[in-house]
């Protein structure tokens, strides 16, 4: 088996905000952090260059706001394509909170997506929530 194969196997899309010039709040999926251990959020950066107001929630309900649980006020966008990694475990989470959603708030028009993944769920098939759109995964072996 590739290991593109394998690690596809291992992380799920969990959740995203579409590539795309945004000016406002633009939020993630809801993330079900009783299914998984980790849960990464990869911001990537484009265009214009301005600062990016990153919140991740975490809360009890569908709409996680009870508490900040990561936040980087103005992620400056150091050039103009550029990542930002934000790592949360469920173990850092606050006793029965169990969901997460990132908020992402441009400074002004800024074209940005964010690509949420997870470890495999616990207790089953990684493809059961995987959100991934994917066009095309290719190994070379």
């Amino acid at each position: 088996m590739a290991f593109c194969e394998r690690l596809s196997e291992q992380l799920a899309v969990v959740g995203t905000i579409d590539p795309q010039t945004l000016a406002i709040l633009a939020s993630t999926d809801v993330i079900d952090m009783s299914l998984h251990r980790r849960c990464l959020f990869t911001l990537m950066t484009g265009g214009t260059v301005n600062d990016v107001l990153v919140n991740i929630y975490e809360g009890t309900v569908a709409v996680p706001n009870s508490a900040v649980i990561l936040t980087r006020a103005a992620a400056d966008t150091d050039g103009l394509n550029s990542q930002y990694i934000f790592e949360v475990s469920a173990e850092a989470m606050a006793d029965g909170y169990t969901v997460l959603r990132g908020d992402f708030t441009p400074t002004g028009a800024t074209l940005m997506a964010v690509l949420v993944q997870a470890d495999v769920e616990r207790y089953h098939p990684g493809s059961d929530r995987n959100i991934a759109t994917v066009a095309a995964i290719q190994c070379a072996n």
